[in-house]
């Protein structure tokens, strides 16, 4: 499976299988996410919580909080530096590539920013004085059974998972609200902004907006969502390298000019130009 069919691959698994993924597969996906391409100078860690017990003792925010993810046999915690926005993107951009990485190996992931114990997931993989717990990601082996497999599509259904907003809704043309075509644009461009499209992001609100200017796309966010920002830029950047248009992202979180160049408005947040 390449990169691509894992982005249509990937789906939020909410029940496992209590078996534990092998251990050279774990080690594949950590030595990823070491050395993968991030945004800052300091990376996130991702440190590991393995065994059923221990992963649930997480996952138990506040009473009745552990159905929602079930018998993850194992959790990536994501450790930042210090607490920022930038530390933010930049974990989302880097374990989301991890979390691609994992579906084409035939396992099972889910991002979970919310509804776990960030004192306890700390406690389970050891700080250091400034780092901060900003997410948690299920990983294991689907289950198979039928309950199992009727959890996760119920879970994903509810929150509505299945749905993902058109293209012509969350990419414009030039300056923000200006209609965007795919009929007339790049089949190469429009073929990335659709696996970017398929971004998971916190309660799939799909909070990210593209602006297609002549020598860049600018990426912006309508809420405060640093992680789901990072997210989509991990699916935008591998799509591009992919289909081969290379290019970066160059990160110009809130900078006014930016902001002013694409006619964003007040409350919506520039987060990063890609260039070729």
């Amino acid at each position: 499976m390449d990169i691509l069919a894992a982005m249509w691959r990937r789906v939020s698994v909410r029940s496992y299988d209590v078996r534990p993924v092998e251990q050279a597969l774990v080690e594949r996906l950590l030595g990823l996410a070491r050395t993968t391409d991030h945004l800052t100078e300091v990376p996130p860690r991702i440190a590991l919580v393995s065994g059923v017990e221990r992963t649930r003792r997480v996952l138990t925010y506040m009473i009745g909080s552990y159905g929602l993810v079930q018998n993850a046999p194992h959790l990536l915690v994501g450790v930042l530096p210090e607490e920022s926005d930038m530390a933010r993107l930049d974990l989302g951009y880097v374990l989301e590539q991890v979390v691609l990485e994992a579906t084409r190996l035939g396992l099972g992931t889910c991002w979970v920013t919310g509804s776990y114990d960030a004192r306890r997931a700390g406690e389970a993989v050891g700080l250091t004085p400034g780092e901060v717990v900003a997410a948690v990601c299920a990983l294991g082996y689907p289950a198979r059974d039928r309950w199992g497999r009727f959890h996760s599509r119920t879970v994903r259904y509810l929150a509505g998972g299945h749905r993902r907003k058109p293209l012509t809704e969350i990419v414009f043309s030039d300056r923000w609200g200006e209609p965007w075509s795919p009929d007339s644009a790049d089949p190469t461009l429009v073929a990335i902004l659709e696996h970017a499209r398929l971004a998971p992001s916190a309660n799939n609100r799909q909070p990210w907006r593209f602006i297609v200017r002549p020598d860049y796309v600018t990426l912006a966010l309508v809420r405060p969502a640093p992680i789901d920002g990072g997210i989509v830029m991990a699916h935008f950047a591998l799509a591009s390298a992919a289909l081969r248009r290379d290019g970066r992202w160059e990160v110009r979180l809130r900078d006014d000019t930016l902001a002013r160049e694409c006619g964003l408005p007040q409350r919506v947040i520039p987060v990063a130009v890609f260039k070729r």
